[in-house]
């Protein structure tokens, strides 16, 4: 399991102090890892700290056991002998190579340290048709990919994505996401990413800290961590969908292998999205018989968080799920932290995307 462990103190401005102290374990099966806040609260200034450029004006930062940067000590360890993949919102790629001329400059900067084949990369980011490409033939997310392949070329032990996504349409984004957990679960590089949308970190990290006005506030897990704070409307759960055990079939899917149904018509043959709001979530203690929704995916309670009327539940259903809940509801079913409940849904409420 790899650790970081960051305290960054810099005056970045007159109005503003980044103070950050945090320090996070990345799971060994998903290594990804958060850092969410407004804009402005210090989340890219962080990752430049870790990054190296430029050091913070005071602190200590590592990575497992070894020091990047100690200012007691008077070391910083180089930023380009930190293996540190820092992927920002534009990519940076050279504007005037290729594509496959970009990623394999990202092999030029290894050492000899084992990092993924040239071939996997591509494959796994489907960048093949982007090779013999300049940069500036690319859309917003094929920059995306074309920049995180570099990176991952690099031999990194940590990958760094400031809001990778957050410049992109929504097809384009979803699409990002699912090339960032492809890489998370194919290569097993830790990663933090920023991210001021709950959705986003609620889909791909394991770890969360939480960021306001230069501070790390609060670190745990994502649905903890996220279930404080004001709830404003419902929010879009992403749910990863996969074809049924039997192979693709009009109106049927599953989540996390159990079965169920989608909006009649729509066929899922291979791995894609699905949006599911949250209002449109029940919360049940046992699968009901009697309801026209009839998928239900059982899960535990994570987070309980109120804000006026509306009480939102996050459940770990094998993926992510929040549901939107009156208090008389929670009180009703005795939902709270640890609680077995199902959750259900109607399939016109399952919404597969492109």
């Amino acid at each position: 399991m790899t650790t970081l462990d960051v305290l960054a103190r810099r005056q970045v401005s007159k109005e503003f102090l980044l103070d950050a102290d945090f320090e996070i374990a990345f799971e060994d099966a998903l290594p990804v890892a958060a850092l969410f806040g407004p804009t402005g609260c210090g989340k890219s200034t962080t990752l430049a700290a870790v990054a190296g450029v430029p050091d913070p004006d005071r602190g200590r930062i590592a990575i497992g056991e070894e020091v990047l940067f100690d200012w007691n000590r008077n070391w910083s360890l180089p930023a380009d002998r930190r293996r540190v993949g820092w992927v920002p919102q534009d990519g940076l790629l050279f504007p005037h190579l290729t594509v496959e001329a970009n990623l394999r400059y990202g092999m030029r900067r290894r050492g000899a340290e084992e990092a993924p084949s040239f071939d996997r990369v591509v494959a796994v980011l489907e960048a093949g048709p982007l090779l013999a490409r300049s940069p500036a033939s690319l859309s917003g997310g094929e920059r995306q990919r074309a920049a995180l392949g570099r990176a991952i070329l690099s031999g990194p032990r940590l990958l760094l994505l400031d809001e990778p996504v957050s410049a992109l349409d929504e097809a384009a984004r979803l699409r990002a996401l699912a090339f960032l957990e492809r890489v998370a679960g194919e290569f097993r590089i830790p990663a933090l990413f920023v991210s001021h949308q709950r959705t986003e970190v609620l889909r791909l990290a394991r770890t969360v800290v939480r960021m306001e006005g230069g501070r790390a506030v609060e670190t745990g897990p994502a649905a903890e961590v996220l279930g404080h704070g004001p709830i404003h409307g419902s929010v879009d759960n992403l749910l990863r969908l996969e074809p049924p055990a039997g192979g693709p079939a009009p109106g049927r899917a599953a989540v996390s292998g159990r079965e169920v149904a989608v909006a009649e018509g729509a066929v899922v043959a291979g791995p894609c999205w699905a949006r599911l709001p949250s209002a449109a979530v029940l919360l049940a203690r046992h699968a009901p018989t009697d309801l026209s929704a009839r998928n239900a995916l059982p899960g535990r309670v994570l987070a309980v968080a109120a804000a006026g009327p509306v009480v939102r539940v996050h459940v770990d259903a094998g993926q992510a799920v929040c549901a939107d809940l009156t208090e008389a509801a929670v009180r009703d079913l005795g939902i709270a932290p640890g609680a077995e409940v199902v959750c259900v849904f109607k399939a016109q409420a399952l919404e597969v995307l492109p």
